[in-house]
Parts: structure tokens; C-alpha cells; sequence
């Protein structure tokens, strides 16, 4: 039996500072660990990250760690 895994996209969103940055992932870990079933894959494309944030204040919690790295790839 396979089992389907479910999917966050997060498509043509704005980044546009810190403090959004960190609401935003913790809406992303409530939703995974709330919503998830045995493992959750997360999608970003088309968005729109400041350059004048400091990724290293975006990497307190794993989950911000997570999208701070699909956010660089991005780049």
C-alpha cells in the first residue's frame, strides 16, 4: 500500500521582513505537525524574499532553518 504524502506549496508569496519570515514558519510547523501524516513535503516557488533580510536571524527553529534553505536554493 503506498501511502500519499501530503504537500505544502507555498507559491507567490512576499517575504518582507523578519518577523514575517518567523510567522510564517510557524505557521508552516503548526500546520505540518497538526495536519501532516508521517512526513509533509514543502514547496516553494515564485516568491519574493527582501534582500535586505539577514538570513542568519532565520534560523532559530528547524522549521526556519528548512525554509531558509528552500529560500537560498531559490536564489
Amino acid at each position: 500500500m503506498k501511502i500519499k504524502r501530503p504537500h505544502i506549496t507555498l507559491d507567490g508569496i512576499q517575504i518582507k521582513s523578519v518577523e514575517k519570515f518567523k510567522l510564517l514558519a510557524a505557521a508552516v510547523n503548526v500546520i505540518e505537525e497538526e495536519c501532516g501524516i508521517h512526513e509533509v513535503e514543502i514547496t516553494m516557488k515564485d516568491i519574493f524574499f527582501c534582500p535586505w533580510i539577514d538570513t542568519e536571524q532565520c534560523r532559530e527553529t528547524p522549521m526556519e532553518r528548512l525554509l531558509i534553505g528552500l529560500v537560498e536554493r531559490l536564489k
